[in-house]
Formats: structure tokens, sequence, C-alpha cells
């Protein structure tokens, strides 16, 4: 595989995904509606709408977290970057994905000891009984995602500055 048709493929899934993400956040939408009517007009409650909810919020800020990273989207204070030279420019990106390259693997590492302690004893919600090492794997998910991603963009980055260095 190419490394065009590799870079073609990766956009598709991530297109795919927003995609999901947004049809989730409709889902969502419709849900908490769904709830609000029957819970004020019929006097009905619709059991674990909340938690399905709650969950379905955490995948999502989970997962377009990694999608952020690849697309390099993350709200950043930019005011030394606006103001640096094109090398400075490399060397703060370069700095700002090691870190969180190592705040998030840090953060995965955690979360791995975590749902499987989750999962060890069997942690169930209250309303419905899903399995807590489910809206917990999304924390791990996210993080490990994220810390793939902001690798994957250390390593480019470093590469591109090399490459910079280097006379034609």
């Amino acid at each position: 595989m190419t490394m065009k048709t590799s870079a073609r493929f990766a956009h598709t899934i991530a297109s795919a995904v927003r995609v999901l993400l947004g049809l989730l956040l409709l889902g969502m939408v419709a849900l908490n509606v769904a709830n609000a009517i029957c819970r004020y007009v019929f006097g009905v409650v619709l059991t674990g709408a909340d938690e399905v909810l709650v969950f379905s919020m955490i995948w999502m800020v989970m997962v377009g977290m990694i999608l952020a990273t690849i697309d390099r989207r993350h709200i950043a204070l930019d005011f030394l970057v606006t103001r640096a030279g094109p090398r400075q420019r490399a060397a703060l990106t370069i700095l700002h994905h090691a870190v969180l390259t190592g705040a998030c693997a840090y953060a995965a590492i955690y979360c791995w000891a975590f749902v499987a302690r989750v999962a060890a004893i069997g942690q169930t919600s209250m309303a419905l009984g899903v399995p807590m090492a489910i809206p917990h794997a999304a924390l791990l998910v996210g993080f490990a995602g994220t810390t793939i991603a902001s690798a994957l963009l250390l390593a480019a980055d470093v590469a591109q500055l090399v490459r910079a260095k280097q006379p034609a």
C-alpha cells in the first residue's frame, strides 16, 4: 500500500467516523427530546435514557479527541506560535506533540488499570445494568488513540524538521 493510498484510506475512515459521531449526536438529541416529552407530557420516565446520554457523550468526546488530534485541531494557545519563525514554530509543534504523547500515554496506562479493575469486580450501571467497563473504556480508547496519533504526528514533524535542515 503506497503512502498516498494509506492517507486516502485513513481520510475515508476518519470521515466515516465523523458521520457516525454526527448520527450518534442526532440520536442523542432525539432520545433527550423523547425523554422530556415522555416525562413532562405523559408522566412516564424512560429508564436509563440519562445513562445512555452520558455514556454516549463520553464516547463521542473521546473518539472526537482522536480525530481532533489527527487533524491538528486541538484548542491551543497560539500566541507563541503566531509570533515565532518557521523553525521555532516547528520546534513548538514538536514540543506540543511530545507533551501530548507523553500525557496521553500516561493517562492510557492508568485507564487500562482502572478499566481492568472495574471489569474484574463486575460493576454495572444503576439503571440499565451496563457493565461500567464499557463507558470507562472510552477513556482508554480516547487516550490510547490520541497517544498513537500524536506520536505519529511527532515523528512526521521531526522528519520534516530534519529534511528542512538538510541542504538541497
